[in-house]
């Protein structure tokens, strides 16, 4: 039963071209060339929301997700995947991650029949590119504050979430080649709003 389980996941993962796979072992390479500010703009996402450390977190949500996209054989791309990390303080109590996927018309009914909708959080980020095994993304998240570097003009915005986009799907890319961008939410600083 588990095993059957385990296959139907991975073959919805190939056949939607999601891009959110979890390996195992860990492999982290950052590419500096994709690395800056950037405009996320607003978009209708479905997701899957699972609370806990992002460790535990990442899989499950997203383990989640690829079982609804198989129950419902959505045989089409659903797109990129979008992951949102959001920390423990004001909104949650503990951290949470949510899997999303681009809503559309091909799946938007069923998707808000069981799955909540959101709009994911327009306006600028950092990027910052990751290549490696897409386990490794959880690891990245919880030191994103520390590893990406913002100009002295920047504060990081706690309204928002870390957005993290998938780009590469795990069945078409060898592991250690797989991007995804870590997006920390920017503002700017009130001291340099004000000069």
């Amino acid at each position: 039963m588990q095993i059957n389980r385990l296959m139907a996941l991975e073959t919805a993962r190939r056949r939607v071209g999601l891009v959110a796979g979890i390996a195992t072992g860990t492999h982290i390479r950052l590419a500096v060339m994709k690395n800056g500010l950037v405009y996320l703009r607003p978009q209708r996402m479905v997701y899957v929301r699972a609370v806990g450390p992002y460790e535990q977190s990442i899989p499950e949500a997203w383990n989640k997700m690829f079982a609804w996209i198989a129950k419902h054989a959505i045989h089409s791309p659903a797109g990129r995947g979008y992951g949102l990390a959001h920390d423990a303080g004001a909104k949650t109590a503990e951290p949470c991650y949510d899997a999303c996927v681009q809503l559309t018309p091909l799946f938007e009914e069923r998707a808000i029949r069981e799955h909540a909708v959101m709009m994911l959080p327009g306006g600028p980020y950092m990027r910052h590119r990751y290549i490696g095994r897409y386990n490794g993304v959880s690891e990245l998240l919880s030191d994103a504050q520390r590893v990406i570097e913002l100009p002295a003009d920047l504060r990081i915005d706690q309204r928002r979430p870390l957005v993290t986009i998938y780009l590469d799907d795990p069945a078409a890319v060898h592991s250690n080649d797989l991007r995804a961008d870590i997006c920390l939410p920017v503002a700017a600083n009130s001291a340099s709003r004000a000069a």
